[in-house]
């Protein structure tokens, strides 16, 4: 099937992008989506690069793999989403330094990316990060609550105190607890504020 640029545009284009028909182009389309993936349309370059995962098995690795490598942290992004799409031998060579990357919606994205089988190599390094941030505790960092007030879920996920609020209070840091002579600085605004 000769795939003409037109028609991987004719896809990509909407907002909402056909990626089964995408998929359904094969891989003639490849040529197409390397170009857009190295172009100047950031937009058309991410879901160039997620279209070339759609592929079967790794035959759009190539591109995603230039989408990890551009200078644009969006289309970084949408290389470490793609590497989903991927066999994981493929997408971890992807990912190897995309969980590393400068830019932490890439690391977030490309965390998330990682598959349950994913070679050793790849998995030795997260388990070395994992080390590594373990021991940054120590340093300074603050480390998320723990115990039965910590809750369940994501960190932070159903606390109802700020980082830094007093447990029993519930006051952020410089917050004075509203008195009960009417002191107009007791009543539990920020330093500096009016009543």
């Amino acid at each position: 099937m000769n795939v003409t640029m037109k028609a991987v545009l004719e896809v990509l284009e909407p907002d909402e992008p056909n990626y089964d028909k995408a998929a359904s182009l094969g891989p003639d389309s490849l040529p197409h989506l390397r170009a857009l993936v190295e172009g100047d349309d950031p937009m058309l370059a991410a879901k160039a690069a997620f279209a070339a995962s759609l592929l079967e098995g790794d035959q759009g690795k190539d591109v995603v793999t230039a989408a990890a490598h551009s200078e644009t942290a969006s289309i970084r992004v949408a290389a470490a989403a793609a590497a989903n799409n991927l066999p994981a031998d493929s997408a971890a060579v992807i990912l190897m330094d995309l969980v590393d990357d400068s830019d932490p919606g890439v690391r977030k994205v490309a965390l998330s990316s990682v598959p349950s089988d994913a070679p050793r190599q790849l998995t030795a390094k997260l388990a070395s990060r994992s080390g590594q941030a373990a021991g940054a505790g120590s340093a300074g960092i603050e480390e998320a609550p723990s115990g039965p007030e910590a809750g369940t879920g994501m960190p932070g996920e159903g606390q109802t105190k700020m980082p830094g609020e007093k447990p029993a209070a519930g006051l952020m840091p410089g917050e004075k607890a509203p008195s009960s002579d009417g002191d107009a600085q007791g009543t539990g605004l920020m330093p500096g504020e009016r009543p």
